[in-house]
């Protein structure tokens, strides 16, 4: 896919014009700091809008307007930070928990210059107090089993889990479901045949 295939996926998917404004000085920051800080790799860049600000977005029509999220190992702000941009017009707030310092000054950074409604937790996950939130996200940062042990305060606390997850997700879920009792549903994913979107309505230990 294209970056013009990409934008114009974005479009179908109504996402509005100053949410896309913000995505697009999102992406232009992140460009100015990729040159003093590993926030990701060279060859990626190329493909920021397909292989992640499309990618992202997705969980958009999934998020109710108003609603709290927290995203769990944001990094570079993938999707947290997308969903920020979203939540400065569509209302709601997100937290962004992050353990590396560094990171968390980039974060801080387009936070503060695109005025969004974030807040920064510069700190390991499982040290992170889990204030209640109606949503709990993760992209590419622990398989199932261990991301559920990450994102049981949340969950107990009545969150829904939006996770991304690829071709490995039945075999992941497989393993989970040996620990856990899970309500979910496996949203297809509109960037990767083989991956998914892993909505947790309910998670209990076993």
């Amino acid at each position: 896919m294209t970056e013009a295939e990409a934008r114009s996926a974005i479009s179908e998917l109504n996402v509005s014009r100053e949410t896309f404004a913000l995505l697009e000085r999102y992406i232009s920051i992140l460009n100015e700091w990729r040159s003093r800080i590993n926030l990701i790799g060279p060859r990626e860049f190329d493909q920021i809008w397909s292989r992640h600000v499309y990618d992202c977005v997705q969980l958009l029509p999934l998020i109710d307007d108003g609603a709290t999220s927290v995203d769990l190992g944001t990094g570079a702000g993938f999707p947290g930070l997308v969903l920020a941009c979203h939540a400065k017009s569509s209302g709601g707030a997100v937290t962004l928990v992050e353990s590396v310092g560094k990171k968390c000054a980039f974060l801080a950074d387009v936070v503060s210059k695109l005025q969004l409604p974030a807040r920064i937790e510069n700190r390991r996950v499982e040290s992170t107090e889990a204030q209640k939130a109606d949503f709990v996200t993760a992209r590419a940062f622990a398989p199932l089993p261990k991301l559920l042990d990450y994102a049981e305060p949340w969950l107990s606390g009545g969150a829904t889990g939006l996770f991304f997850k690829g071709e490995r997700w039945r075999e992941e879920l497989t393993q989970a479901e040996e620990c856990w009792t899970l309500s979910y549903e496996a949203i297809p994913s509109r960037t990767s045949e083989a991956g998914v979107i892993l909505k947790i309505t309910e998670a209990a230990r076993v």
